[in-house]
């Protein structure tokens, strides 16, 4: 699973705080006073020495000549209704982005689908983003397939932490400078496995509820607080930011060298099955979560991909970042939306079920569904049996049918009829059509069958095909409210 054809350089304010973890509140701006708080004898510690200056590349003297920004202000991309990607460049004319993502659908051997997508918010310049982009997909893949082959302990958790820290090793090597905070999905198998290092984010929409997937990762929460304190870090807030060694604002990123010892590029990942309910997933940079909450991005893109016969995902995903900008923002905005229906086969009975299992071989990703049963009050009038599609040769048996039912037929009850509907496409349908007509009237069944192009359905349907799924007919049965009759056999035997 290559990278490079999909990536594009692309590209946030009250920020929601992930749920159930502590946090330290900023101190008080007055001299020496600071809130009182279980970690409050970290800001009375003794600061520590300067770092060395002579440690840091030396940078270049400004330069008279104006700033040479990319020649592009916003960047997008779609493929197939399976995702789209919008990243606004921030209004801080004189930088450049330094957001970038990545984002590839493919297929494995068996005919399977997988897809890997990825948002990196580089700081510092967007070495360490663009570095993310080309290398974290083919790095975890490859971890991936390592562990697969293994088998014994396999956990996609663990190859994906291998993958990260892998790419943040090689990134260090290049010596570029700068980092990058990350939010990536690997799917395939029917799982979903996000991972985030920094604070990009993942929502899912679980029947339009918004549920975060990610933690966004910040010198301010506990256990990294803990953890940053343990290694001898040191944690200030200066303008209401919580900070490590007074610089950066993230505790996980790949890259930023003179910061490894505290800023890790260890992951935490999260994997769970892709069901129905799962609608979509939202995957951005905090250029949208510091101005937008997640259940606010939930209902911004939902009118856009649900219960719509085209989705809009990219219209969506414009929506978020200009909602993110009138609301102030500065930063780069970059959004990925995803449509996780497209990961799913859904069957409507058990047959057709057993027959996709054997060929596809995805039966962790097979969901069987029903079309609703409407309870509609019955009329006592004569009995309309509909023959729904292609007026077919073997449809003759149903005349036979028919015929041989009403002989049986008592004369007290109500005569019933037959009524054909489908559509000719050509002069050879228009022929078996009319086979079928000379066959009622061989039958004198007449007065008993009717042939229409269109027709509205009435009360009951008939699906006298042997051996087969359920097919649409039933499904229109169903949903306009007639009784469904078919043959006992397959998919009606097994599910009506």
């Amino acid at each position: 699973m290559q990278l490079s054809k999909d990536q594009e350089t692309p590209p946030s304010p009250p920020r929601s705080p992930p749920p159930k973890l502590s946090t330290v509140a900023c101190p008080s701006r007055k001299p020496r006073e600071r809130t009182s708080s279980p970690f409050s004898e970290v800001l009375r510690r003794k600061r520590p020495p300067m770092l060395n200056r002579e440690l840091f590349p030396q940078a270049p003297p400004w330069s008279k000549e104006p700033v040479k920004t990319p020649p592009y202000e916003d960047v997008e991309a779609e493929k197939d209704g399976v995702y789209s990607v919008y990243c606004k460049r921030g209004r801080r004319r004189w930088m450049a982005m330094e957001d970038r993502y990545s984002a590839v659908v493919d297929h494995d051997g068996g005919g399977r689908r997988k897809a890997f997508f990825g948002v990196y918010d580089g700081h510092g310049g967007s070495n360490a983003a663009e570095f993310a982009a080309k290398n974290l997909g083919n790095n975890i893949e490859a971890a991936v397939a390592a562990a697969r082959s293994g088998e014994d302990g396999y956990s996609i958790e663990r190859a994906i932490r291998e993958a990260y820290l892998k790419t943040d090793e090689e990134f260090l090597k290049e010596g570029s400078g700068g980092g990058a905070c990350c939010v990536t999905a690997l799917i395939s198998n029917g799982e979903l496995a996000v991972s985030n290092a920094g604070d990009c984010r993942a929502v899912i929409s679980r029947a339009g509820v918004a549920e975060a997937l990610t933690t966004d990762h910040s010198p301010n929460q506990e256990n990294e607080l803990i953890r940053i304190r343990a290694s001898g870090g040191y944690v200030d807030c200066h303008h209401g930011v919580w900070r490590i060694q007074w610089t950066l604002a993230v505790s996980r990123a790949i890259g930023d060298e003179y910061l490894k010892k505290w800023v890790i590029a260890e992951p935490e990942t999260r994997t769970l099955k892709i069901k129905p309910e799962l609608e979509f997933l939202i995957l951005a940079s905090d250029g949208l979560w510091d101005n937008v909450t997640n259940q606010e991005a939930v209902d911004v893109v939902r009118p856009y991909c649900i219960g719509v016969e085209n989705p809009k995902t990219l219209t969506a995903c414009k929506k978020l970042a200009e909602l993110s900008s009138t609301r102030g923002s500065l930063d780069d905005i970059s959004v990925i939306i995803i449509q996780l229906k497209h990961h799913l086969a859904m069957v409507n009975s058990s047959w057709t079920k057993s027959h996709i299992e054997a060929i596809w071989r995805i039966p962790e990703r097979i969901r069987r569904v029903y079309p609703p049963s409407l309870p509609l009050e019955r009329s006592t009038d004569s009995p309309v049996f509909i023959s729904v599609a292609q007026f077919r040769p073997e449809k003759a048996h149903m005349l036979q049918g028919l015929f041989t039912s009403l002989k049986k037929l008592e004369r007290d009850v109500p005569r019933p009829k037959l009524q054909f509907v489908g559509s000719c496409r050509n002069e050879s349908d228009e022929e078996r059509l009319q086979k079928l007509k000379d066959r009622a009237d061989e039958l004198k069944l007449d007065g008993d069958v009717e042939f229409y192009k269109k027709a509205m359905y009435r009360y009951a349907g008939m699906h006298g095909m042997i051996d087969e799924h359920f097919g649409i007919s039933v499904v229109e049965y169903m949903a306009a409210g007639a009784i469904p009759i078919a043959h006992n056999s397959a998919g009606p035997k097994m599910d009506i």
